[in-house]
């Protein structure tokens, strides 16, 4: 009887620790796979950031095309004794608004770029709770498994359930 009940214990106690077990490895993972979300998650809000910079640059580049453009314009002008009106006007009036609707594009375009790093850092964020989430419940899946399995062990070793004398 002592050998039945030591080995009874040693299922419980096997059982138990594969239990605690399971369920700390759910939780590293977890926190792992957290972790690894927000510094993925970081990594698309500094290149949303980059984009940003690069807005303002572009915007500087613009403004300095348009500003040599009007110069280049108005001293060729001058250089052929033509006053500043009319057609030279018009013409450097076309070419800017080109000009800013070519750089309303860019803008357009960066701005959808930062957006969609912006929203790539927010779905791995979400995308990593959820994965934690479930890292958290296959451990305590499996942990519960593992108690189910041990007190089924433990009921056959008992022979508890059995018919007298089976066995």
């Amino acid at each position: 009887m002592a050998i039945g009940t030591a080995i009874a214990a040693l299922t419980v106690g096997a059982g138990a620790f594969s239990a605690v077990s399971s369920v700390k490895a759910g939780n590293q993972q977890a926190k792992a796979i957290s972790k690894q979300a927000e510094y993925n998650a970081q990594i698309y809000e500094q290149q949303a950031s980059m984009i940003q910079e690069k807005q303002k640059i572009q915007d500087y580049q613009y403004a300095r095309q348009i500003g040599r453009m009007r110069s280049s314009i108005i001293s060729k002008t001058a250089g052929k004794g033509l006053n500043f009106s009319g057609t030279p006007l018009a013409v450097m009036a076309d070419v800017e608004s080109q000009m800013l609707f070519d750089k309303a594009i860019a803008d357009y375009n960066l701005d959808v770029d930062k957006k969609f790093a912006l929203s790539a850092a927010s779905n791995t964020r979400y995308s990593g709770a959820n994965e934690a989430r479930l890292a958290r419940a296959q451990g305590n899946s499996n942990a519960f498994s593992t108690l189910l399995n041990t007190g089924t062990n433990l009921a056959f070793l008992r022979g508890w359930g059995m018919p007298a004398g089976k066995i």
